[in-house]
Order: C-alpha cells, then sequence, then structure tokens
C-alpha cells in the first residue's frame, strides 16, 4: 500500500513539473487539461511529442546523444558505416562515410571516399558536393569550398539546403569576397533555423564598415528572442550569448 501511495505522489510530482514546463516554455494550454486528467498518459505524451524532439533537434540535445553514444561504443558508428562503404560503395554509403569521418576528425580520408562517390553519373550529386565543400572550408580552403558550391548549385538549381547555403556565405567570407558575403548572409537569415546565419551576417557587416546596420542586427536578434520561447531561448544559448559579448565590446 504505502508502495502504491509513494508511485501515485511521485507520477503527481513528475506531472507538475511538467505543467510548470508547459507554462514556462509557452506551450499550448491544452496540454495543461491533459496533464491534470490523464496523469501518465498525458505525462508520457508531453514527453513524446514536445521534449524528445526539442532535445534531440537542439545543438546541446544533438551534442549530449553523440556523447553517450561516443562513450558507450567509441567508433562504433565508423566502423558501421566503413563496412557499409565496403559492402555497398554507392552515394548514401558514401556520403555517410565520409560524414562519419570528418566527425572523427580524419578530414583527409573524408575527402578521399567524397571523391570515389563523386565520379560518373554523381560526379555533381549534391549532397555529396556539400560535404566535399564543408572538408574544404574546415581545413581553410574556402577558395575551393566556394567553388564546389556553386558546382552544386549551377548543376542543382532546385537543391536547397540552409546549411549549405550559410556555409557558402562564410567560405565567401573567408576568401574575402565581403560584399557577397554579406548578400548571401541576407539571404539565408531569412530562412536558417536559429541565430547563428543572423549572428555571422552581423559581424560580417562589420566587416564592411557598416557599423551601424551590424549594431542594429545584434540588437534586433535579442529583441526577437525576448518575445520567442523559453527553448528556444535555451537551444540557441551558444549564439545569443555570443549576440551579448559582441554587443558589449
Amino acid at each position: 500500500m504505502a508502495n502504491i501511495q509513494t508511485t501515485s505522489v511521485l507520477i503527481w510530482l513528475i506531472q507538475l513539473g511538467l505543467i510548470v514546463h508547459v507554462l514556462k516554455t509557452g506551450r499550448s494550454r491544452y496540454w495543461i487539461m491533459l496533464l491534470i486528467f490523464m496523469p501518465l498518459i498525458g505525462g508520457l505524451a508531453y514527453v513524446a511529442i514536445e521534449l524528445i524532439p526539442e532535445f534531440t533537434g537542439s545543438i546541446s540535445g544533438q551534442r549530449t546523444l553523440r556523447g553517450v553514444r561516443k562513450t558507450l561504443q567509441p567508433g562504433a558508428n565508423l566502423r558501421q558505416q566503413e563496412a557499409a562503404w565496403q559492402q555497398s560503395p554507392n552515394v548514401d554509403n558514401g556520403r555517410r562515410y565520409a560524414e562519419a569521418l570528418i566527425e572523427s576528425g580524419d578530414m583527409i580520408k573524408a575527402e578521399e571516399i567524397a571523391n570515389q562517390a563523386l565520379k560518373g553519373l554523381f560526379a555533381t550529386e549534391p549532397t555529396l558536393l556539400l560535404v566535399k565543400a564543408r572538408i574544404q572550408f574546415e581545413q581553410k580552403r574556402s577558395g575551393e569550398a566556394v567553388q564546389t558550391l556553386e558546382t552544386l548549385q549551377k548543376h542543382n538549381p532546385d537543391f536547397r539546403s540552409a546549411e549549405g547555403h550559410l556555409l557558402y556565405a562564410r567560405a565567401l567570407e573567408d576568401n574575402d569576397q565581403i560584399d557577397v558575403a554579406v548578400r548571401e548572409y541576407s539571404a539565408v537569415s531569412g530562412y536558417f533555423p536559429g541565430v547563428e546565419a543572423r549572428y555571422r551576417l552581423a559581424l560580417c557587416l562589420g566587416k564592411a564598415n557598416n557599423a551601424e546596420a551590424s549594431t542594429k542586427e545584434l540588437e534586433s536578434i535579442v529583441n526577437d528572442a525576448k518575445l520567442a520561447p523559453q527553448h528556444f531561448r535555451k537551444s540557441q544559448k551558444i549564439w545569443l550569448d555570443a549576440v551579448k559579448r559582441e554587443l558589449a565590446s
């Protein structure tokens, strides 16, 4: 009997915590009704629909999950992708293997695999070209990254990638094409999820000797964040902190 009472109290404490989370993060109020009148089912539903996607979709969540996987099975993903590539050296396996190599820090091998996959009918495959450009950028070969991304766009005009677009702007900036970089940062900021693109736009505006526009963009980021739900501010904390440091400098 005591165990049943303890379990019941624990469930309601968890429900109370979830209700507080609903209120603090600005979630729909229907969750409160569900959590009150269907405590166990409502709690499980809230965790599955709201919390898990938020956690796994955020930068910190993804890092945590990757860290757990690495701790429990160090090198497992790399070995798995290598085996898949050796068994069937196709475009998807090549991309996944190259990405695993990038994550492990082996850029030279990653580029070798990407180049092997970028042959024949798949010489201009967009996701592989994006991986290749990422490798080139990480190796401080920004001019080559720009060329690779422009080749991608030329042969795949309908391909869209916010990460790829941001990478293009960053490569242009590193290649001292500041005015073009500002234009691309402005374009990608309109649809890039999160704060990073707008933050980089503000910095690039500073490089373009437009300090007023740079400061205005930074202040706009801070003001927009104040109106955003708490879970957004939490997921973007790294970039919002960087914005505030830049304003304070």
